[in-house]
């Protein structure tokens, strides 16, 4: 438990559920997939570390297609992984592979 009363659990849920009401409702269901993962590491999050979850609103996002979600990982010596969703759950280690994926699926992507 914490000074607050609130387990760091329960406040590490708060911390999610308030990053996903910023995202749309696409990328809102593609979280709720990831969570849903039977193999998703997201409980050994070590302690002191930060995940945050953005969509194609966010600008640094904004090449996304709607319902891809990145997520963000800052361990406590401060470096950051990211990792990207489809609206399915899989994963993607780089921007690279995301694009490669995209190919695969017919897309053209042109970067403004």
């Amino acid at each position: 438990m914490t000074s607050s009363g609130k387990s760091s659990s329960k406040r590490n849920a708060t911390m999610v559920d308030a990053e996903s009401e910023q995202l749309s409702p696409l990328s809102t269901i593609t979280l709720q997939n990831v969570k849903d993962r039977p193999y998703q590491k997201r409980n050994r999050k070590l302690p002191g570390g930060t995940v945050r979850y953005f969509d194609n609103s966010n600008p640094r996002y904004s090449w996304l297609l709607n319902g891809w979600l990145v997520e963000e990982r800052r361990v406590p010596s401060g470096r950051l992984y990211r990792y990207y969703y489809d609206p399915v759950g899989r994963q993607y280690r780089t921007k690279t592979k995301v694009l490669c994926a995209w190919e695969k699926m017919g897309m053209i992507f042109i970067h403004p």
